[in-house]
């Protein structure tokens, strides 16, 4: 196999090694932006990167451990509160992250061009993500300003960015190895 970074393989043996430092980053960009946007952290944005770029069980990890990072930044630094319906609305949270990945998962399969999929994808996420945020208010506490059209259009704003800004990292990471380099080889490659 070649050492040239642009030949990334999937079974290519330091992509392990890769996939981990990959998320290492995006969880460090993470808890950035926690720190600065605490329950505004744009997790619809890192569930619509992970969807596109990441085979299923990758994604999943990251989606993951970017909520869990989010929650630890909440609870240990911003000090949200202890009760049970901060951590109900923390678990709700994580359901909705995941359900975002998937859903931009399944979306990036149907589209086949980089641009429409990128845009697809990240409109698929946020609608699942503040979606599913919006059925719990069913069974938990909200105030009717959560889901106003400024909040949405703030939270929409703050994803945008922040998918953006991952899209540049992503590309930096193409650039030196850590992610594959062609949407095409991906899509291919992701059925896992």
């Amino acid at each position: 196999m070649k050492a040239d970074i642009l030949s990334f393989r999937s079974n290519d043996e330091s992509q392990p090694i890769r996939t981990a430092a990959w998320i290492v980053i995006v969880i460090t960009a993470t808890i950035a932006l926690s720190l600065s946007y605490a329950c505004a952290t744009p997790l619809a944005a890192v569930a619509a990167l992970a969807g596109v770029h990441m085979k299923r069980h990758e994604g999943t990890w990251l989606v993951l451990t970017a909520w869990l990072a989010n929650q630890l930044v909440g609870y240990y630094v911003l000090h949200y509160p202890r009760t049970w319906d901060s951590f109900a609305w923390g678990a709700a949270i994580g359901i909705a992250s995941l359900l975002a990945a998937l859903g931009a998962r399944r979306a990036a399969r149907r589209t086949r061009s980089p641009v429409l999929s990128s845009l697809t994808t990240f409109l698929v996420a946020f609608l699942i993500y503040e979606g599913a945020l919006f059925a719990a208010t069913a069974v938990l506490p909200s105030s009717a300003e959560a889901f106003s059209l400024p909040v949405i259009a703030r939270i929409l704003g703050i994803n945008v960015c922040a998918v953006v800004g991952l899209a540049a990292i992503r590309w930096l990471a193409v650039k030196i190895g850590l992610q594959p380099h062609g949407f095409a080889e991906h899509i291919a490659l992701s059925h896992g």
